[in-house]
C-alpha cells in the first residue's frame, strides 16, 4: 500500500510537469509556424467564409454572479474573433479583473466575473488575403518578482522604477504588453518617460523629474488570469532653490480658453512649509522650436490663473511659471504642453458671401478678480470671409460715456483681459465686430461688473485624524474645509513630537499615505487646503503618533525543513514570518497530511513557541506534507506553503544532519555575519565543526573555510557591495562531512539606511567602561540583544544593560582579561538592525587607565592620556602623580616597549635636571615606566617639565605644563600630604569624632586614636571622655548642643578632632534613618486619584528618598506628586489610568545602606460606577430624593456616600442601601434647602475604585426650578470620575 501510494503521488506530478512542457512546445511551434508563414505562404485549403458552428445563447443570471459565454467558430483563414458589449468592443484592461477573454481550438469563450446588464455578440472578420495568427499577450504567463518600492526623487534628477518578471514561455518574439499609470491615467513613451520592456524587467525611467511626476505609479500587464498589477508612490521633493528662503516651483500648469491669440494659464501653488508666503506669480511663454523665454506679466499675478493674448496666429506656444516671495524668485515649473494659437470658429469662414459681419453676442466676464477680468462674448455669425477683428469699449455704469480701451491692438479671438480698472467703480463693456468693409452693430452692455475677488483661499481643514500603517508610513485623514471655494487639494506638513521644525509630506495637492518617516519616532500632523487663490491656514495639529506597522496577523512562515526522523517521528523547523504583524509571535501550529491525501490534520492542538516541533505517531515508509501557521495578539496568520514530501524513514547513517535556522548579522556593503544552530543529529559521533559554502547569484557553490570551524558563527568579508549571495552549512564529525543545510534566504550586501556601529568608551563623570549602540530604527516590539562572541548575555553580574527608546548601553562590571572578545547587539522585530565591537586587550588597558584617572582626579591631574607614536618607541603623554606619604610628587610616563639601551633627560623650564637627593630618577625596562621624584615640592616648582628619551634610532619626547590652577591643586595636596606625614609621627586621631545612631535615636559620639602610649594624655572639653578599645563615645540628648572637642598629646607631638553638634541635634530625625522603621506600602483612595504612602519615625524632605514606576525613577509633576508630611513619605498619582499601572517602588537612602518598599499597582477587576447616575440634580422642597446607581467590581466593592467632602451616615432622613452588592443608593426624605450640595459615591474594592460627583439643588414651592447646568468650580467640572486600580492590597485604610 505504501509503495503503490508514492507511485501514484510521482504518476501525478509527472503527468502536471508533462502536461506543462506539452504547453510550451505548443505555443512555440505556433510562433515558429508563424515565423514561416510570415516569409513565405502557400495556400493549403480553400478560402472559406467565417461561420459560428455553435452561436451564442441568452443567458439569465443573478446580479454580481460570474457568467461564461462560448461560442465555436470556422472558416479559412482563420477567423479574427472581437467580442462587443453594447456596440463597444470589450477591452479587459479598462475592468482589471472583471473580464477573461480565452481561444483554445476553436471555442472562445467570455468569462464575466460580476454580472451587469450586459447585451454580448460577437463579429467575426474575414480576410480575402492570407491570415497569419498572432500570438496574444493573455497566453503568457506573468509573475512579478523583484517590485518597486515607495521611492523619492528630486526635482530635476531622475529615476528608474523596474519590477522584475518571470515570462512562460520566454519568447524573443512576443515580448509581454507592460502598460504604466500615474494616479490611474496612462503614460505614453516620450522625453519625460522612458518605457522597456524587456530582459526579464519592465522599467519605467523619468529622465527629467519634477513635481508634477510625483503620484501613485502602476505597473499593468497581461497574463493568462487576466492583468497582474502593482502599484507604489513616488515622491518629488524640492530642488535647492537659485536663492535660499525662495518657494518651490508652481506645478500642473496648462493652457485653457485656446483662441488665436489668447489663451488662459492656469496653476497650483507649491507647498511652503518653511518658506515665507508667496506674494504672485511670473508667466514665461516661448514659441515651439525656440528656446528663448520671454515674460508674459510686468508685475506678479496673485492667482493662479493669468490670461495671455497678443499671441500670432497659427503659432505654436509653451508656457511655464514662476513663484515669488520676499526672498526671491523660484525655479522655473515643468512647460505646459504644446498649444496652437487658432479661432474655434476658423470653420464658419466657409459660409456665404457677407460683407458686413454681424454683432458679437452673449458678453459677459468669464473671470472676476482683483488684479484683471477677462471679457467673453461669442463671435457674430454670420462673419463672412474676410478677416475678422473685434473692437471693444467701456463705460463707468451710470455715466453713459464709452471709451474704447483696445486702441492699439487688432484683437482677433472673443476674449480679452482687462487691467487697470479702479476699484470700487462698477463698468460695463459692450463689443463690435469689424472687418475690411466695416463694423457691426455694438453688441448688448454687460450688466454692471466689479472688480472684486468673488472667492479668497478655502477655510483650514478640519479635524486631523493619523493612523497607523506601516513601519515608515502614516495613513492621514481630516475633515474638510467647510468653504471650500474651488478646492483643488491638500498639502500635509509633519513634525517630530518636540521639534518645532515642520518639513513637507507632499509637493503636489491630493492627500494620500505619509511615507518616508523614521520607524518608531513620534510624529504630529497639520494640513492646509489649496485653491486657485494659494494656501488656507493651517489646520489644527493631530495627536501625536508613533509610526508602528498597524496589528495585523503576521505572514506565513517558510523554509519547514527535517532535523531528524526515527522512523515513527520526525523533529522539523521552520523559519520564522517575515512580518510578525506589529506584535510579538507567541505561538505556531502544525498541520500535517498525507502526500496522496487532500486532507489536512492538525499536529499540535496547543501552541509551541519554538520554531521546531517533533511530530510523533508517524508510519515509517509514509511520505508527509507540512504547513505551520503562527499567531500574534491580532490572531492566526495565513499557513504556509505545504513542505516538499518527507519520507518517514529512520536515519542511520554516520555523518551529521543539516544545521538549522540560518541568520543573518551586521550586512554591511562589503561583511556579514551568518550564524546558524547546531544539527539535531549528530551522527554516529559529536559535531567537531562546520563548513559554510557561499553563492554569488548566478554562480556555483563553494567553500569559505577549508578547516572546519568549532564555533557556529563566521564573520563573511569581501562581499561586493549590493550583490545578491546564499549559504549553506554543512556539520562535520569524525566520520565526515554531514547533509547541507536547507539554501539560507537570499542577503544583498547592503548595510541598511542610517547604519550605526557599537560605541567604546569611559563616561567622564563616573569612570565606566561601556558599549553604547544606537538603532536607526525600532518597532513597539523590538529588544536589544546583547551577545558576547554571538552567545546571548542574560542575568551576568559583569555587565550592567540599560536600554532606552533607540539607545542602548553595556556597561562593565570591574572589568579585566575575561570581558576581552566581540561583543554584538541586534534589535529584533526590525529589518536586521545590529553591529558588533570587538574588546581587545590593548584597548582595554587604555580604557583602565583612562577610568582610573578620572576616578581618582587627585592621584592624577592630567586625566586624559594622549597616545603617541614614533617609529617603534610609543608612550603615554607625561603624567603627575602626588606620593601618598611625606609630600613627594612623581611624574612618569610608560613606554609600550623600550630596550636596555634606552636613554632619557628630564628637562625643567629649558634646564636638565639630573638624579639627586632632591631629584630622584630611574626606570625600568619590564614596565617601561620612567620616573622622577620630587622631594620637596614647593611653589618654585612651578614649570614645564620635558622628558626626552632615546631608544637605538627612535627618539620622541613628551612635555607637562604644570601651571596655574593645575600646579596650585597639586601643591596643595602635596602640601597636606607632607602634614599628615608630620602628624602621623605622634599620637594621632585614626578616625575624628563624628556620631552614630542606634534604633533609640540616641546619638554616640564616636572617634578612634592610635600610635599612643601610657604617657599620652587625653583631653575632652565639655564633656569627659572614656576609653574603650581607643573609642571614646558620649551619650547625649537635644539639650547638648554645642562644639566638642578632643585632643591627644605627648612628646612626640599632639592632634586634635572637634565636631559640631548643633546640626547633628537639629537633625536627629534625619539622623534615626527612618528606612530602618519604613512600613511596607499601603494605598489611600482621595478624591484627586489614589496616593501611595510609606510610615515611618521621621520624615523631612531632607531624607534622601527615590520613587520608581517600573524600575524607572519618577520625578514630582502635577500628575505625580511626591511630598510628606512628619510620619510618612506619599506619592499622589491625578487621575491615574491604564498609563499608570505596574511595580512602584520606593527607596530610602541613609549613610550606609538603602531600604526599598514595594507595591504592584496592575489593576484587575477594579470598583467603579456602571451607569444611572445623573450629572445635576434639582428638587422642590419636602419631595423625596433617591440618588440610585449600579456598581461593579471583583470582588464586590465597597460603597460610601459624601457630602460636601464629609461621609454621609445612614438615618432614617439620608438611608443609603447595597442591594445585591450592585445597585448602591441614597435616599433623601423630605428634602430642605439644607440637602443642598455637592455629593458624591466612592466605589472601590482592593483592586482600585471611582470616584463620582453629583451637584444637588433644592428649590422652595412656588420658585421656578434652576437651570440645570453643572456648576463649575476653579479647578474642575462636574460630574467628575476619577478612575485608580491597585492590585494585591493590604486592608483598606480611611
Amino acid at each position: 500500500g505504501k509503495g503503490l501510494a508514492s507511485i501514484q503521488m510521482e504518476l501525478h506530478r509527472m503527468r502536471v510537469a508533462t502536461k506543462t512542457q506539452v504547453e510550451n512546445i505548443a505555443i512555440k511551434r505556433e510562433v515558429t509556424h508563424w515565423i514561416v508563414e510570415r516569409s513565405c505562404y502557400i495556400h493549403t485549403e480553400t478560402d472559406k467564409a467565417p461561420d459560428f458552428l455553435v452561436a451564442l445563447r441568452s443567458h439569465t443570471v443573478w446580479e454580481k454572479t460570474p457568467v461564461k459565454l462560448f461560442c465555436t467558430v470556422g472558416g479559412h483563414p482563420r477567423p479574427v474573433v472581437k467580442w462587443y458589449k453594447g456596440g463597444k468592443p470589450v477591452d479587459p484592461l479598462s475592468a482589471p479583473g472583471k473580464y477573461k477573454i480565452e481561444s483554445k481550438y476553436g471555442v472562445h469563450s467570455l468569462i464575466i466575473s460580476r454580472c451587469t446588464n450586459i447585451l454580448a455578440c460577437v463579429v467575426l472578420v474575414f480576410s480575402s488575403v492570407p491570415h497569419l495568427t498572432v500570438i496574444h499577450h493573455s497566453k503568457l504567463e506573468i509573475t512579478m518578482l523583484d517590485r518597486f518600492g515607495v521611492s523619492f526623487g528630486t526635482e530635476g534628477g531622475s529615476i528608474s522604477l523596474v519590477c522584475t518578471v518571470v515570462v512562460v514561455p520566454d519568447l524573443p518574439n512576443v515580448p509581454p504588453l507592460a502598460q504604466w499609470y500615474r494616479d490611474d491615467k496612462l503614460l505614453k513613451a516620450g522625453k519625460l518617460a522612458e518605457i522597456k520592456v524587456g530582459g526579464g524587467a519592465a522599467t519605467l525611467t523619468l529622465p527629467h523629474l519634477a513635481k508634477d511626476d510625483e503620484g501613485l505609479y502602476t505597473l499593468r500587464m497581461w497574463t493568462k488570469d487576466g492583468t497582474t498589477e502593482h502599484s507604489a508612490y513616488l515622491f518629488v521633493k524640492d530642488a535647492a532653490p537659485s536663492v535660499a528662503g525662495a518657494p518651490g516651483a508652481p506645478i500642473s500648469v496648462k493652457a485653457f480658453d485656446i483662441n488665436s491669440d489668447y489663451v488662459l494659464v492656469a496653476w497650483k501653488p507649491p507647498n511652503t512649509t518653511n518658506e515665507a508666503a508667496i506674494t504672485g506669480y511670473f508667466v514665461d511663454k516661448r514659441e515651439s522650436g525656440s528656446a528663448t523665454w520671454s515674460q508674459c506679466n510686468d508685475a506678479p499675478v496673485q492667482i493662479c490663473k493669468y490670461p495671455v493674448h497678443g499671441l500670432s496666429v497659427g503659432h505654436a506656444y509653451h508656457f511655464r511659471v514662476r513663484a515669488v516671495n520676499s526672498a526671491g524668485i523660484s525655479r522655473p515649473s515643468r512647460e505646459s504642453d504644446k498649444v496652437t494659437a487658432l479661432d474655434p470658429a476658423e470653420r464658419e469662414r466657409l459660409q456665404g458671401y457677407v460683407t458686413l459681419p454681424g454683432e458679437p453676442t452673449d458678453m459677459h466676464a468669464s473671470e472676476i478678480f482683483k488684479s484683471y477680468i477677462v471679457l467673453s462674448w461669442k463671435p457674430p455669425s454670420p462673419r463672412g470671409r474676410a478677416p475678422l477683428w473685434y473692437i471693444i469699449e467701456k463705460s463707468v455704469s451710470g455715466t453713459g460715456a464709452w471709451q474704447r480701451i483696445n486702441t492699439a491692438v487688432k484683437l482677433q479671438s472673443p476674449r480679452y483681459p482687462v487691467f487697470d480698472l479702479e476699484a470700487g467703480k462698477k463698468y460695463q463693456f459692450r463689443v463690435y465686430s469689424e472687418n475690411l468693409y466695416g463694423a457691426s452693430e455694438a453688441s448688448k452692455p454687460t450688466d454692471p461688473i466689479e472688480k472684486v475677488d468673488e472667492h479668497g483661499v478655502p477655510s483650514a481643514p478640519g479635524h486631523v485624524v493619523a493612523t497607523r500603517n506601516t513601519k515608515s508610513s502614516v495613513f492621514v485623514q481630516w475633515d474638510p474645509p467647510k468653504h471650500p471655494n474651488h478646492l483643488m487639494g491638500y498639502y500635509i506638513d509633519a513634525s517630530l513630537v518636540g521639534s518645532k521644525a515642520w518639513f513637507p509630506c507632499n509637493h503636489k495637492p491630493y492627500k494620500f499615505v505619509v511615507h518616508g518617516l523614521t520607524p518608531g519616532e513620534t510624529y504630529v500632523f497639520r494640513v492646509q487646503a489649496v485653491n486657485v487663490y494659494g494656501l488656507s491656514d493651517e489646520s489644527q495639529e493631530s495627536t501625536p503618533i508613533a509610526v508602528e506597522p498597524a496589528l495585523t496577523t503576521p505572514s506565513a512562515p517558510h523554509g519547514i525543513t527535517m532535523l531528524s526522523c526515527d522512523g515513527a517521528s520526525m523533529i522539523i523547523a521552520w523559519n520564522s514570518p517575515k512580518h510578525c504583524g506589529g506584535s510579538k509571535i507567541n505561538a505556531y501550529y502544525v498541520d500535517k497530511r498525507d502526500a496522496d491525501s487532500l486532507a489536512w490534520k492538525e499536529v499540535n492542538s496547543a501552541p509551541t513557541k519554538t520554531r521546531t516541533y517533533t511530530v510523533d505517531g508517524l508510519t515509517e515508509g509514509t511520505f508527509y506534507e507540512f504547513k505551520v501557521q503562527a499567531g500574534n495578539l491580532a490572531g492566526v496568520g495565513v499557513p504556509s506553503a505545504p513542505s516538499t514530501p518527507l519520507k518517514c524513514e529512520a536515519w542511520t547513517y554516520a555523518v551529521p544532519g543539516p544545521a538549522y535556522d540560518l541568520a543573518f548579522r551586521e550586512v554591511r556593503g562589503d561583511s556579514l555575519v551568518i550564524l546558524w544552530k547546531a544539527p539535531v543529529y549528530t551522527g554516529a559521533s559529536a559535531v567537531t565543526g562546520y563548513i559554510v559554502e557561499m553563492a554569488k547569484k548566478g554562480h556555483h557553490y563553494h567553500p569559505l573555510n577549508e578547516e572546519a570551524i568549532g564555533h557556529r558563527y563566521l564573520q563573511v568579508t569581501g562581499l561586493e557591495a549590493g550583490a545578491e549571495y546564499t549559504f549553506k552549512v554543512k556539520a562535520v564529525n569524525a566520520e565526515g562531512v554531514g547533509k547541507a543545510s536547507q539554501t539560507s534566504e537570499p542577503v544583498v550586501a547592503k548595510a541598511l539606511p542610517g547604519t550605526q556601529e557599537i560605541q567604546c568608551g569611559v563616561d567622564e563623570d563616573t569612570g565606566d567602561i561601556f558599549l553604547s549602540f544606537e538603532a536607526c530604527e525600532i518597532s513597539e516590539t523590538s529588544d536589544f540583544a546583547w551577545s558576547k562572541n554571538y552567545k546571548e548575555i542574560s542575568d551576568c553580574p559583569r555587565v550592567a544593560i540599560e536600554t532606552k527608546g533607540k539607545h542602548s548601553k553595556l556597561t562593565f562590571v570591574n572589568p579585566d582579561v575575561s570581558d576581552l572578545g566581540a561583543f554584538s547587539v541586534v534589535v529584533t522585530d526590525t529589518d536586521g538592525v545590529s553591529a558588533s565591537h570587538t574588546v581587545t586587550e590593548d584597548a582595554l588597558n587604555t580604557m583602565l587607565e583612562l577610568s582610573y584617572n578620572i576616578r581618582h582626579p587627585s592621584e592624577n591631574l592630567l586625566t586624559i592620556p594622549q597616545q603617541i607614536s614614533l617609529e617603534n618607541l610609543s608612550f603615554l603623554c607625561l603624567f603627575l602623580r602626588p606620593v601618598l606619604e611625606k609630600g613627594h610628587v612623581r611624574f612618569w610616563l610608560q613606554c609600550l616597549k623600550m630596550s636596555p639601551a634606552v636613554t632619557y633627560r628630564f628637562i625643567v623650564n629649558d634646564k636638565e635636571v639630573t638624579s639627586s637627593d632632591s631629584h630622584k630618577i630611574s626606570h625600568d625596562v619590564n614596565t617601561g615606566v620612567i620616573q622622577m621624584t620630587v622631594d620637596h615640592f614647593s611653589k618654585a616648582s612651578e614649570a614645564t617639565y620635558t622628558v626626552q628619551i632615546h631608544d637605538g634610532r627612535a627618539k620622541n619626547q613628551s612635555s607637562l605644563v604644570l601651571v596655574g590652577d593645575v600646579f596650585k591643586a597639586a601643591l596643595k595636596e602635596a602640601e597636606f600630604q607632607r602634614l599628615e606625614h608630620i602628624r602621623k609621627q605622634g599620637p594621632h586621631f585614626a578616625e575624628y569624632l563624628s556620631y552614630h545612631v542606634d534604633e533609640d535615636c540616641t546619638v554616640l559620639l564616636v572617634c578612634k586614636v592610635t600610635n599612643t602610649v601610657s604617657r599620652t594624655c587625653y583631653c575632652g572639653y565639655r564633656y569627659l571622655f572614656t576609653s574603650v578599645n581607643s573609642t571614646f563615645f558620649l551619650q547625649f540628648s537635644r539639650k547638648d548642643q554645642g562644639h566638642y572637642k578632643a585632643k591627644l598629646s605627648d612628646d612626640r607631638g599632639k592632634d586634635t578632632s572637634i565636631l559640631s553638634v548643633g546640626v547633628v541635634v537639629k537633625s536627629l530625625p534625619l539622623l534615626f534613618l527612618s528606612g530602618s522603621s519604613a512600613s511596607e506600602l499601603v494605598l489611600q483612595c482621595t478624591p484627586e486619584g489614589i496616593r501611595l504612602q510609606c510610615y515611618m519615625k521621621y520624615y523631612t524632605e531632607e531624607i534622601r528618598t527615590a520613587w520608581l514606576h517600573k524600575d524607572s525613577k519618577i520625578s514630582s509633576s502635577e500628575k505625580m506628586r511626591i511630598a510628606g508630611t512628619a510620619e510618612m513619605a506619599w506619592m499622589q498619582i491625578r487621575e491615574p489610568s491604564e498609563k499608570e499601572k505596574g511595580h512602584y517602588s520606593i527607596q530610602i537612602m541613609d549613610a550606609t545602606k538603602s531600604h526599598t518598599r514595594t507595591f504592584d499597582l496592575s489593576g484587575q477587576d477594579r470598583g467603579r460606577v456602571v451607569g444611572g447616575l445623573p450629572d445635576v440634580v434639582t428638587i422642590m422642597e419636602q419631595k423625596t430624593l433617591s440618588l440610585t446607581c449600579t456598581v461593579w467590581g471583583d470582588p464586590s466593592p465597597e460603597v460610601s456616600w459624601f457630602k460636601n467632602e464629609n461621609e454621609v451616615v445612614s438615618t432614617e432622613h439620608a438611608k443609603i442601601t447595597l442591594e445585591a452588592n450592585k445597585f448602591a443608593s441614597l435616599t433623601i426624605t423630605a428634602v430642605t434647602s439644607e440637602d443642598s450640595g455637592k455629593y458624591s459615591i466612592n466605589v472601590r474594592n482592593k483592586y482600585g475604585g471611582e470616584f463620582v460627583e453629583i451637584t444637588v439643588s433644592v428649590y422652595k414651592q412656588g420658585e421656578s426650578p434652576p437651570e440645570n447646568k453643572p456648576h463649575l468650580s476653579p479647578l474642575l467640572s462636574f460630574p467628575v470620575i476619577l478612575s485608580f486600580y491597585f492590585l494585591h492590597l493590604s486592608p483598606l485604610t480611611s
